[in-house]
């Protein structure tokens, strides 16, 4: 086929595809029984393997935040998600005198509502690019059976809600371009920029707008560039707005705050320096988080466009696949896994149609192609499972010891000074609640480094009580925070120490003769936990 037929034959089939979508809603509903299956199975799913607490550090931050009803430091805030976690906050504490220390399960299972939501609609959005019941199907569950999206589908986190936001986005932009209804796009450009205020990454998005309306076909006039550039104005308009109103405003030092977050992303970006060996961690994490989309994306995207050129479902797939791999540019990619859900829901429905069409060539029959293609996904989606089960299980263990932390610094002053290595979250979040006025010396950009024995004696000169908790769990041996570990070691040389709790001993100046107890912190060295070395010498490797 030539390329003009190809470009010819694309825009027929969008301008059918177009037609077809006026009755959109009513053909949505007739087609329960095909988005009503993956949509039960996550949510299955994400009760099943929902965090014991709330999850990632970053849950800690959002939960305080969202109770107490200002955006967080991170990025740009994720104003949207704290605030609207904030409203139903203030309805559960009127109503059911939901307490500050409970409301982590409120907005848990907001996130837990929302996972078969957006199962749904990337049923929807890849039934739209590709017109098939059956590839749709197939697209849904490629993104519910992610073990990165049932994971996050239980932690008080952005990432489901952001792909909710991002999804709806793209229906509806994709819709108002195909039948170049303006207000369709307007609301397109509404939600994509205001989803930026959910995760920032929705931002990799943004050429979606330019690019969609002229792959459907538009020509490059005037009157639809203008129309684009206005697009692109709303969505400017919704996802940095918000944020230059905290920044310039300076609510309750905002612009402080922010600024502390950046120094500490400085010190994060040093000890995880961007390099080419990053891309090992980039393909192994995306792999991890969708492996039949990775392994069959180059045939798929070839074979469509041989088929059809570069169609709304090919480019939408391009895009996706750039959206990942900018991700190459942070340096949490080489770390965490999450990121790299952000490309799935533009990938999954290419994939999808790949497989349906090719097992139905291979079988001669869709519905036995369309099984085939269900088998194989659960398949990969249980082995992966089981490999990755210690590893959760090992994260949902420290996110269990985050909750249950509180009885630990109820042990203690509730003005003192603490240095708790990996639980510093947990002291924060139990002051940011209300629960005490704990500090906490941070890890990580928080950890004063060589100042840490002259801080520490700063604090006792000033009345302040001063707590070490000695628990190995707190304290890695790998990697970067080996430091800290030894750090917290040589502490021995400049203090005293008395016995508070089985893993809790207060510091005290060395002339402070009453204080005579031995917390034994050689046990923390690395060459004394030589399982636990073992045990990390495979992320190291990645690092």
């Amino acid at each position: 086929m030539s390329r003009a037929s190809r470009k010819t034959s694309r825009r027929d089939d969008d301008d059918s595809r177009a037609m077809i979508d006026v009755a959109g809603a009513e053909s949505f509903w007739r087609a329960w029984r095909w988005w009503l299956g993956p949509a039960a199975l996550v949510l299955l799913l994400a009760l099943l393997y929902q965090d014991p607490f709330i999850g990632d550090w970053d849950a800690l931050d959002y939960t305080v935040n969202s109770v107490q009803g200002h955006p967080s430091t991170m990025a740009l805030g994720r104003t949207l998600f704290i605030f609207l976690n904030h409203a139903l906050y203030l309805v559960a504490h009127a109503l059911f005198k939901l307490s500050p220390a409970r409301a982590f399960l409120l907005f848990k299972y907001a996130v837990v509502a929302q996972a078969p939501l957006v199962v749904v609609a990337c049923w929807q959005l890849a039934r739209d690019l590709t017109r098939n019941v059956r590839a749709a199907t197939i697209a849904a569950l490629l993104v519910a059976l992610s073990p990165a999206f049932v994971i996050y589908s239980g932690q008080v986190m952005t990432e489901i809600p952001s792909l909710l936001w991002l999804v709806s986005a793209l229906i509806v932009y994709t819709r108002g371009a195909r039948q170049r209804r303006m207000w369709l796009m307007l609301a397109g450009a509404m939600l994509l920029g205001s989803g930026v205020n959910l995760r920032e990454t929705t931002t990799f998005y943004a050429p979606w707008l330019v690019i969609a309306p002229f792959v459907c076909g538009w020509k490059l006039g005037r009157r639809e560039l203008l129309q684009v550039a206005f697009c692109c104005l709303v969505f400017l308009l919704f996802a940095f707005g918000g944020f230059a109103f905290w920044y310039v405003s300076d609510i309750g030092g905002y612009r402080a705050g922010w600024s502390g977050w950046r120094e500490s992303m400085r010190q994060e970006t040093a000890r995880h320096p961007i390099a080419a060996r990053n891309l090992l961690a980039l393909f192994v994490y995306f792999f991890l988080v969708a492996p039949l989309v990775l392994i069959a994306l180059p045939l798929a995207a070839w074979q469509e466009w041989r088929r059809r050129g570069l169609s709304l479902l090919l480019a939408l797939a391009l895009l996706g696949l750039c959206a990942n791999l900018l991700l190459f540019f942070n340096y949490s990619t080489t770390i965490n896994w999450r990121y790299l859900l952000t490309g799935l829901p533009a990938l999954a429905p290419l994939v999808a149609d790949y497989f349906v069409r090719s097992q139905t060539i291979k079988l001669g029959n869709e519905r036995r192609a369309f099984w085939s293609a269900v088998a194989g996904v659960l398949l990969i989606a249980l082995t992966l499972g089981l490999v990755l089960k210690p590893s959760r299980d090992k994260f949902v263990l420290k996110h269990g010891l985050t909750l249950a932390y509180l009885s630990r610094l109820e042990l203690l002053p509730r003005d003192g000074v603490l240095l708790a290595g990996g639980q510093a979250v947990a002291v924060t979040y139990w002051r940011g609640l209300g629960q005490g006025r704990w500090e906490a010396i941070g890890t990580g950009g928080g950890w004063p480094g060589e100042r840490l024995a002259p801080l520490l004696e700063d604090y006792l000169r000033a009345g302040r009580r001063v707590f070490l908790d000695t628990d190995p769990a707190l304290w890695s041996p790998c990697g970067w925070q080996t430091e800290e570990t030894r750090a917290i070691v040589s502490l021995t040389a400049r203090f005293h120490f008395r016995r508070i709790s089985e893993t809790i001993y207060e510091l005290r100046p060395n002339d402070d003769e009453t204080a005579r107890d031995a917390p034994d912190l050689q046990t923390l060295l690395p060459e004394r936990r030589p399982a636990e070395l073992k045990k990390c010498a495979g992320q190291q490797a990645l690092n």
